[in-house]
This record gives structure tokens, sequence and C-alpha cells, in this order.
């Protein structure tokens, strides 16, 4: 879009999906978007389902995961890198920046052999 010379702020994108019926209010995908083939639905892949909900998390390797008692765990290292990413993500809000910072804090005392 950039290229193009268009110019499009978040809430215009979300305005513009909203409308089209691609997403609900929520910002997840509506039926007629899974019909269309325009997004992927996970299906019973917790792992995979997880990462969709969670794209700060969507590029970290799936062995730094595992699904436990029906719930996905992370370890150390998934844990860090989410984090560092919010850290450095300028979008980010004060709100959000805090917790991840006290996250990282937190598993920085941590042995790192644990899952959470």
């Amino acid at each position: 879009m950039i290229a193009a010379g268009i110019k499009a702020t978040k809430d215009a994108v979300y305005r513009n999906m909203v409308a089209s019926d691609l997403i609900d209010e929520n910002g997840n995908p509506t039926q007629k978007a899974i019909d269309e083939g325009l997004i992927e639905v996970a299906g019973d892949d917790l792992i995979k389902q997880f990462k969709a909900t969670n794209p700060v998390i969507s590029s970290i390797p799936n062995q730094h995961f595992k699904v436990q008692n029906g719930r996905v765990l992370m370890d150390c290292y998934a844990v860090k890198a989410a984090a560092t990413t919010v850290l450095n993500d300028p979008t980010a809000t004060p709100e959000q920046h805090d917790s991840a910072q006290h996250l990282l804090d937190q598993v920085n005392n941590l042995d790192h052999n644990e899952w959470h």
C-alpha cells in the first residue's frame, strides 16, 4: 500500500475490514472470511490456535511450546522473546511495556528448563 502511495491508519483498515464483514468488532474473523479462505482455521492444533490469537509469538518456533492438560505452555526462550518483542514495539502502550518488563524480570529469575 505504501509503495502505491496509499496511506492507511490501523483504524481505517479495521473499520474497512468490519464493514466488509471480514472481522467482527473484536477483530475475530467472520464466517465469511473463513468460507472465502481468507484465513486459515487452526482446528484442533492448540499451539497453532494459541499462536494465531497471539501474533506477538507467531514467529517463535513450535519447539518452544507444548500442550499440557489442554493448556499451551511456553519455555523461557518463548516468554523472553515475546516480552522483548513488546518492549521493542513503539506502538505498545505504557501498560504493555510495564507488563512485558515485569514478565521479563520474573523469567530471568526462573529455572530456564521450566515451562510457563
